[in-house]
């Protein structure tokens, strides 16, 4: 019989941790090995270490971070950069040294220069300067991504950098504090129409645009890069698709069923005005995702009505 890789998901509870446990599950190729921040802090390097020589995971997949929204970036960069800096150095550091086989870092978008020519290609990293309302954050990442890259440089490793849109689906977070745009709005306009209210204001123009892709899809897509990117540097992960969050807003407002009128507070920072992904490296593997903006957002709004209820 087969060996099964052992394969460590560092976020197993977070939102994209939790899809790719509900893929690895059917997968019987790998072995999933689950640490939580009770049991495991991964920001402790004797700690991180002493579980990964212990553990010997095969694979590691890093999906865990602090995350949060534009307000909770700028109000806290430094805890952004530090706590998920610590976290991954660690991890990776500790997995290099334990002989790991295959460690995938997962960066974010805006990681990506905020003037640089759009879609982003992964060569435009490092060639201008990052959006300012997520700085702290985004240089972590670019950290993280960079690591992996000066490992596979100097030992001739074949880690995997992945830079991937803004993710959205079951078991996001619906924290005012920390939650992203389609959370966020989510729970907004949810709120709005239960209450009857005939206006909602939301933050900035309406105008720029994002790219969203469902955390099913990216899950899959991470375990299909896994197995199949051969290149050393990193890979975009996204749907090629933009939206402006007007449209998004109404999308929603549309699937929650609220018809009252959405205004835009303009003086409130919209970040970048565009954020979308080149996925021509992603072409090239024959994969593509498969959920629809549409489709996901009502999976996305079926799974908050869930969570309302238990709470």
């Amino acid at each position: 019989m087969k060996k099964k890789n052992k394969i460590w998901i560092t976020g197993v509870n977070g939102m994209v941790g939790q899809a790719l446990n509900r893929i690895l599950m059917k997968n019987t190729n790998y072995d999933v090995l689950k640490t939580t921040r009770k049991n495991l802090d991964q920001t402790n390097q004797t700690k991180t270490q002493k579980w990964i020589t212990k553990n010997k995971p095969d694979v590691i997949i890093i999906t865990s971070a602090l995350v949060g929204g534009i307000q909770l970036n700028s109000k806290n960069p430094a805890d952004f950069l530090y706590e998920n800096s610590i976290m991954s150095l660690n991890i990776m550091k500790a997995a290099h040294d334990s002989n790991c086989k295959k460690i995938v870092f997962l960066g974010a978008s805006c990681m990506y220069p905020k003037l640089a020519k759009q879609p982003f290609k992964e060569s435009q990293l490092l060639d201008g300067k990052i959006e300012e309302t997520n700085e702290g954050y985004a240089i972590s990442k670019i950290l993280g991504i960079k690591y992996i890259q000066l490992l596979n440089q100097q030992h001739g490793c074949s880690h995997i950098g992945i830079i991937p849109t803004a993710s959205y689906g079951p078991k996001d977070c619906y924290d005012e504090n920390k939650n992203h745009v389609i959370p966020a709005l989510i729970k907004k306009i949810h709120n709005a129409k239960i209450r009857n209210l005939k206006n909602i204001t939301l933050w900035g123009t309406g105008k720029v645009k994002r790219e969203f892709i469902h955390v099913d899809d990216m899950a899959d897509g991470i375990m299909h890069i896994l197995e199949n990117y051969k290149e050393k540097s990193p890979i975009n992960l996204g749907t090629g698709e933009e939206v402006t969050i007007e449209k998004l807003s109404k999308i929603i407002s549309k699937i929650i069923g609220y018809t009252g009128k959405i205004n835009f507070d303009k003086t409130k920072p919209d970040g970048i005005k565009r954020k979308v992904l080149s996925n021509q490296k992603l072409k090239k593997l024959k994969w593509k995702s498969k959920i629809s903006l549409e489709e996901g957002l009502k999976l996305t709004y079926f799974d908050y009505k869930k969570l309302s209820k238990k709470s």
